[in-house]
C-alpha cells in the first residue's frame, strides 16, 4: 500500500515534566511547508498527554492556516479529513528547551 500523504505543516513540540510541582508543560513551533512561514506558541503552555496537538491546531486556526469550517471543537477533524497533512516532531526536554523551541 503506497502512502501519498502530502505534508503541509511541520510541528515541533517540546514537552517538560516539572517534578517539583507534578505538572506537564509544552511549547509548539509550526512551519508551513509551502512558504516556510512560522508560528509559535507561548514559551510554556500547561497541558498533559497530547495537549500540544490541540495547542498547535488552535494556533493554526487563529492564524488562518486552517479552513474556517474547522472551529475550535472540530480542529482534530482537519487532520483526519485531509489525510493527516501535519508532521509531528515531539520530544521530551528540559525547561530551557521549551523556551528555545519558540525563538
Amino acid at each position: 500500500m503506497e502512502n501519498n500523504r502530502q505534508i503541509k505543516f511541520v510541528v515541533n513540540a517540546v514537552k517538560w515534566f516539572d517534578k517539583v510541582n507534578g505538572n506537564t508543560y509544552h511549547s509548539v513551533s509550526i512551519v508551513r511547508v509551502s512558504d516556510s512561514a512560522r508560528l509559535v506558541s507561548l514559551p510554556i503552555n500547561y497541558g498533559y498527554g497530547e495537549h500540544y496537538r490541540q495547542t498547535a491546531l488552535e494556533i493554526m486556526l487563529k492564524a488562518g492556516w486552517l479552513p474556517e469550517q474547522y472551529t475550535d471543537k472540530t480542529t482534530y477533524l482537519y487532520e483526519r479529513e485531509n489525510d493527516y497533512p501535519i508532521m509531528w516532531n515531539v520530544r521530551n526536554g528540559l525547561k530551557r528547551e521549551l523556551k528555545e523551541n519558540v525563538r
